[in-house]
């Protein structure tokens, strides 16, 4: 009887050795091959839509908005009247100007008029004078009869002189009336604010019957189809980036679709900036260029990732799979006989998902994909390859 009863223990722990041994000593994970394919290291930051050509119009004269026929977001062409402002005081220098014109005009007309009676005057007195000159000589007239018409001469010779004078200033009037009209002119016709080129109106920061003052700003028109994006870099990233790198642009406005684009404008220096955390930090904008511009629209937030450094042909595995020990080692936990395997290895570049190996590993080594699963080196597990 006691035969039976320790066989029947001994076979007892024998199948919970066995149970455990097979069953709850093979952990599950999951597992991958090792093997080739590209990479890439980019610098990512959240970048903004905008125009690559915009024009900001400024007011060139004061006063109040009396008429506003546009919207902002409407198509217009160029040219097109986007507002009309009023100034009474330059409608008044206008007319006063054209007044002081019309009376200078009619100035120069008596001139010109009185100058001509001066030149017959002067003809008459010079032949008189020549006259004179040949009858004196003759001893026909006395000195004093020479005399009166040589002082007749030089007299509406003065006279004529003097004429010229008047006819030369009242001219010289009228082309500065001329002149300040033309000025006063142009500058109502700057009250009638136009488009200087063809795009979308993309701000309107004014209203009607709004006063405004010379040089604040209208509106601004943008080539709508012409975009770009404009990003602020950390200035510890700018050593990366280089004029021509490739550019990623997603969004959600995006879907699944990634847009591609160009590094075509650094800026020369750094910009303080403050985070979303309050946190100051120095940023240089830097300006991608779009091949297509989607469904993008200036203003839409976007994610931009510049491509710095690419690989072809080099061994990769998930992030997740590499783990630092405590002496700061890179290592993998590898899957050989069904046994786990701590591996040293060194890595290279980086991205999102993956990481590249460049020691301690080979192609169609299996490893487990999540290194943070705890588990011991030499633990039997029971791979499950993804």
């Amino acid at each position: 009887m006691r035969n039976k009863i320790y066989w029947a223990i001994l076979l007892a722990i024998t199948l919970a050795g066995l149970g455990y041994y097979f069953g709850t000593a093979a952990t599950a994970v999951e597992t991958i091959t090792v093997s080739q394919g590209g990479i890439q290291h980019t610098v990512v930051d959240t970048g903004y839509v905008q125009s690559a050509q915009k024009t900001d119009i400024y007011a060139t004269q004061s006063g109040r908005i009396i008429s506003l026929p546009v919207t902002v977001g409407q198509n217009i062409e160029k040219g097109q009247l986007i507002m009309v402002l009023q100034n009474r005081d330059l409608s008044m220098s206008s007319n006063q100007l054209q007044i002081q014109l019309s009376q200078a005009s009619a100035a120069v007309a008596a001139a010109e008029s009185a100058i001509e009676q001066g030149r017959l005057t002067l003809a008459d007195a010079q032949a008189k004078f020549t006259r004179a000159q040949e009858l004196f000589k003759a001893g026909a007239i006395s000195q004093v009869e020479y005399d009166g018409a040589q002082s007749l001469l030089e007299t509406n010779q003065a006279s004529f002189q003097s004429q010229e004078k008047s006819l030369q200033s009242a001219r010289e009037q009228v082309n500065n009336y001329q002149t300040l009209l033309a000025s006063s002119n142009q500058k109502e016709t700057e009250l009638q604010v136009r488009s200087p080129i063809t795009g979308t109106l993309m701000q309107l920061p004014v209203q009607q019957e709004q006063v405004v003052t010379l040089g604040s700003l209208l509106a601004q028109v943008a080539w709508a189809n012409n975009l770009e994006i404009k990003v602020d870099l950390l200035s510890d990233d700018l050593g990366e980036i280089q004029i021509g790198q490739n550019a990623q642009i997603t969004a959600p406005v995006l879907g699944e679709k990634v847009l591609n684009g160009e590094v075509i404008q650094i800026y020369p220096q750094a910009e303080e900036k403050q985070s979303a955390l309050g946190v100051i930090q120095r940023r240089v904008p830097t300006i991608i260029k779009l091949e297509d511009n989607g469904n993008l629209k200036p203003g839409y937030e976007t994610r931009v990732s510049i491509i710095t450094t690419s690989k072809d042909n080099v061994l990769l595995v998930p992030r997740a799979a590499v783990i630092s020990s405590a002496n700061g080692e890179k290592q993998i936990m590898a899957v050989v006989n069904g046994r786990v395997v701590f591996r040293v290895v060194t890595t290279g570049l980086m991205d999102s998902n993956n990481i590249e190996i460049t020691g301690g590993l080979n192609a169609g080594d299996q490893i487990i994909k999540d290194a943070s699963t705890t588990l011991k080196p030499n633990t039997h597990v029971k791979a499950k390859q993804v």
